[in-house]
């Protein structure tokens, strides 16, 4: 009865347009639509979203970013090499089905099996060319977005061995002590439903379409490509049952149609708010802007290329000379940057592990200072002068110092933004020409030798979207990534150790000290200079939601995080107060008042809407109406 009644609810819900009196559907805008909804496709911020909504990972984040028993595992252990999780007791699968130790080692068995260009199991053929993930590049997806994103993670943690010892314990061995395994945060799989869908399925058409069954709040129900993404709550949910019946996440063309939405009424919560609107939407009636601690970086990248490129490469060696790049860093002007780019919504750059990641940021031992005359004093150090007297400096060959700095086209602030670091090299002596392209066009030009390339630039003006793991950020400054991920094309053998070490941690405190020796050491040689931390702009309306919360607690933002307590704190706003006129309170009617709902951590099939009610008759008069109801990130500028 519960199937029949989710599958009437998703076969007859109306469109996605009503506003009746106590709707519980919250409605989120966002000018990003999903690139996916199969859990190991979701490569953009807007995808992650529905995955996180849909899917629980094996261990989740607490509000601080913690980790926490908000996934599969209830608790884990380690002994050497071996972590043991217990799964939690009651786990379904929104179509009803248990959940337990073997959905997680169907999970890292398929993964693992992607991986291997020998395999030639029941999934077979592999699509084995898979990329990196756990960040993008601004909001773009990768160049091949034909990968089961979980995979590289599984090869980066080193799984050599999975046991599910019974249905609510499971042992996953490494090949070396390490706690990337706790920050994965790999979507588990339903094994009934993912047992037969071969790997080139899995990264062309499954689950392309709706709907999806996960372990989630909310399952995607149905989606209007270029218009919304409509999710229905998931009635065996094992968590709090939340007072939301639904989410629609509606699609807009640009931010300011987002901002033209949001005033109107007809979406709840807006992201991402143009910098430039939004202190006139937070001023506005039944609108709080939300200026949140962004996972975004936006940074300056050297071409540090080593070897002579034939017909490419920088156009000095000076971006290769550790201390012109350090004397360039006292000529950026933070304040002037986040003013002019992002309108003051913004946090000065440090480190390339942004604040939002509290528990691995970590600012820099010895950081630089916006002074002028410093950098001056360091070029000239460094055998960088202005010898004739023109105003530009020559490099050690006597060459004057002419930079090209390229940025996407994309957004605005990468235009901006340029423009500030031209006025501020130039009064040091240093040259800049800007040049804009489109982030395709762009991304080919910064490809090495290695990757068919030529890399003709000296400095690239661009930003990442991390994740609260740090490996991947992390991983760009890796020797192994020129010619992959890396635009400094930057090489450490120290670099390259520390990061290897992190890797074998043995508890999350070591690995932080270890991360934050690497970021003294990226900060002190300056293959980035990581220009501001963005602010994570979003706005929500009040007057049919309260209990908006966040991620972390300080300064984060209520969706777009990593974990589904934001939407399951929702409740319905109060009703306005009685106006002078009237002649006192009215108590509000039954009808008008938010649903308690069950004891939490109990999941009712049951909704309290008229439709639902509606499709519940409709399936008693009409038994053979059933329908059976069935979610990471890279370059670009996120």
């Amino acid at each position: 009865m519960a199937l029949a009644v989710l599958s009437v609810a998703v076969a007859s819900a109306p469109p996605d347009t009503s506003r009746a009196d106590g709707d519980a559907t919250l409605r989120i805008g966002t000018t990003q639509e999903f690139d996916s909804i199969n859990p190991h496709l979701a490569l953009i911020a807007s995808s992650a979203e529905a995955t996180t909504l849909a899917y629980d990972p094996l261990v989740g984040l607490g509000p601080d970013l913690e980790y926490a028993p908000t996934g599969f595992a209830e608790s884990w252990t380690r002994d050497g090499s071996t972590w043991t999780f217990t799964i939690r007791e009651g786990l379904r699968w929104s179509d009803g089905r248990s959940a337990d130790a073997d959905d997680v080692a169907f999970t890292f068995d398929y993964l693992r099996a992607s991986m291997d260009p020998a395999y030639v199991g029941p999934w077979a053929p592999a699509g084995n060319d898979l990329p990196r993930s756990g960040a993008t590049r601004g909001d773009r997806a990768p160049d091949n977005p034909l990968s089961l994103y979980g995979a590289p993670l599984v090869e980066s943690i080193g799984l050599t061995a999975v046991q599910a010892v019974d249905r609510q314990t499971i042992a996953l061995t490494t090949a070396r002590p390490t706690t990337l395994l706790l920050g994965a945060g790999i979507p588990i799989l339903p094994e009934h439903i993912w047992s037969t869908v071969t790997f080139a399925e899995a990264v062309t058409t499954f689950q392309a379409e709706p709907p999806t069954i996960g372990s989630g709040p909310f399952q995607v129900a149905e989606w209007r490509r270029g218009s919304f993404v409509r999710f229905a709550r998931n009635p065996f949910y094992w968590g709090r049952r939340p007072y939301l019946e639904g989410v629609v996440f509606r699609f807009y063309p640009d931010q300011a149609a987002l901002g033209a939405a949001l005033r109107r009424g007809e979406i709840d919560h807006a992201r991402p708010i143009a910098p430039d609107q939004f202190d006139e939407l937070d001023g506005e009636a039944d609108i709080v802007g939300v200026d949140g601690l962004g996972p975004r970086l936006t940074h300056l990248a050297f071409n540090i290329y080593a070897e002579p490129i034939d017909g490419g490469g920088a156009s000095t060696p000076a971006v290769r000379d550790r201390r012109f790049r350090d004397a360039l860093g006292y000529a950026l002007d933070p304040a002037a940057l986040i003013r002019e780019a992002v309108h003051g919504h913004g946090a000065p750059g440090t480190t390339v592990i942004p604040p939002r990641f509290g528990p691995f940021h970590a600012e820099p031992s010895r950081p630089r200072t916006y002074d002028l005359d410093e950098a001056r004093r360091r070029l000239d150090d460094a055998g960088y002068p202005d010898a004739d007297g023109d105003g530009i400096r020559e490099d050690l060959d006597g060459e004057p110092i002419e930079l090209e700095l390229y940025y996407p086209t994309t957004e605005t602030k990468y235009r901006l933004a340029a423009r500030t670091v031209e006025a501020g090299w130039e009064q040091v002596g240093i040259a800049v020409t800007p040049h804009g392209l489109e982030p395709d066009t762009l991304t080919e030009l910064l490809y090495v030798p290695e990757a068919g390339g030529t890399a003709e630039y000296d400095v690239v003006l661009w930003g990442w979207t991390g994740s609260p793991d740090p490996d991947f950020l992390l991983s760009l400054f890796t020797t192994a990534e020129i010619g992959g991920w890396s635009d400094s094309n930057w090489a450490s053998a120290p670099y390259d150790a520390l990061f290897e070490r992190q890797r074998r941690a043995p508890t999350p405190e070591a690995r932080r000290a270890i991360v934050a020796d690497m970021l003294d050491l990226l900060y002190d040689e300056a293959p980035y200079h990581v220009l501001f931390y963005d602010g994570d702009l979003s706005a929500n309306r009040t007057d049919r939601f309260d209990g908006w919360s966040a991620q972390p607690r300080t300064g984060g933002a209520s969706f777009f995080t990593s974990g589904v307590e934001a939407y399951l704190d929702l409740v319905r706003a109060a009703p306005p107060s009685p106006t002078p006129a009237s002649p006192g309170p009215v108590a509000p009617t039954p009808a008008s008042r938010p649903s308690a709902g069950p004891t939490p951590g109990v999941a009712l099939p049951f909704g309290e809407a008229t439709w639902l009610l509606v499709g519940i008759l409709g399936l008693v008069a009409a038994v053979s109406l059933v329908t059976v109801v069935r979610h990471r990130r890279r370059r670009s500028p996120r």
